[in-house]
């Protein structure tokens, strides 16, 4: 996983010298949420979000593609915490920080076969020339990702790439400071992400391990499409079982969905106005409060704990 530098890098100027404290905004899913806080971002003096935060999503690397299960989203992400404060990453992580450095300079096209035989060959070469697997830490990042990208360059027609590429990929970590920014980790309670049984509750692992390590959990059972229907009070007219629930109605699509598509005229989940949503912010802030907020009883029951964040957001102070 890795900062997503453009939305990271705003600025914002103060008349003295105030530090800002970083939200780290860590999704389930890859684009729903996405769209909403990039909103919440851009509207942010509208709805009163605290001049002295800066939102930061985190966005997943390429072997990260596709995952869904919160257990595995919050241990990458605890384990990407140590290796940036250690400076001693994997051979995986090595191979993600250059598939994204060679997505985000355009080395590579956006083709889904063109990364994927480029990682293959990453793959080999780590275990034919480093002798390592992924799994494995790296005892020199210059050593190895010149010869990872020599080896490479002999075996595809990529553009050159830059001389100070291992300097990048040694920086290519979270900027987190423990203690003073915020990991928020914004997941669905939909049970088929989660494993829950008597000998393995995901769900309370996750909640137990965002409590030991100060992080912020925020759930939307059964999904963040709920939260988002939370903005209209026709929300009240349907039915709470069903919504919980959330079974199919179409070989694609659920109950949630397709109530947030029939009030919400135009809604995708890759694609909506989500600025009209924010910009009505209090109006779910304040329907969130009749539905449950508790992270425990979440577990089982309808409701969301987002409007929280967001008032987290606003309460920032210099202290």
């Amino acid at each position: 996983m890795r900062e997503k530098r453009t939305f990271a890098e705003r600025t914002r100027l103060f008349t003295s010298d105030k530090t800002l404290r970083k939200y780290f905004l860590v999704y389930e899913g890859s684009e729903t949420e996405a769209i909403y806080f990039e909103a919440v971002d851009s509207l942010r003096d509208n709805i009163k979000i605290s001049p002295l935060i800066k939102l930061i999503p985190i966005i997943r690397s390429y072997s990260e593609d596709g995952w869904s299960n919160p257990k595995k989203i919050l241990d990458r992400v605890i384990k990407n915490l140590e290796e940036s404060r250690t400076n001693h990453i994997t051979y995986e992580t090595l191979l993600n920080r250059i598939m994204d450095y060679f997505c985000e300079s355009s080395i590579i096209s956006t083709s889904k076969a063109q990364a994927r035989s480029i990682w293959k060959a990453m793959c080999r070469i780590c275990e034919e020339k480093c002798l390592k697997k992924l799994d494995s830490y790296v005892d020199d990042i210059d050593k190895n990702c010149s010869l990872i990208l020599n080896t490479l360059q002999e075996e595809y027609d990529l553009p050159h790439v830059l001389s100070d590429i291992s300097n990048i990929i040694k920086e290519g970590g979270f900027t987190y400071a423990e203690g003073f920014d915020k990991i928020c980790l914004i997941i669905d309670r939909d049970r088929e992400s989660f494993v829950s049984s008597s000998k393995n509750n995901q769900y309370k692992y996750v909640a137990d391990k965002c409590e030991e390590m100060g992080f912020g959990l925020y759930v939307t059972n059964p999904c963040f499409e709920f939260w988002l229907l939370l903005h209209f009070d026709k929300v009240f007219e349907l039915d709470r079982d069903k919504l919980l629930e959330n079974p199919k109605v179409t070989a694609k699509r659920r109950y949630v969905e397709q109530e947030l598509r029939r009030i919400c005229p135009g809604y995708k989940k890759t694609s909506y106005r989500a600025e009209e949503l924010v910009k009505d912010i209090n109006h779910a802030i304040d329907n969130e409060k009749k539905f449950c907020e508790d992270i425990v009883n979440l577990e089982n029951s309808l409701g969301s704990n987002i409007g929280k964040l967001i008032m987290d957001m606003r309460h920032i102070t210099t202290d």
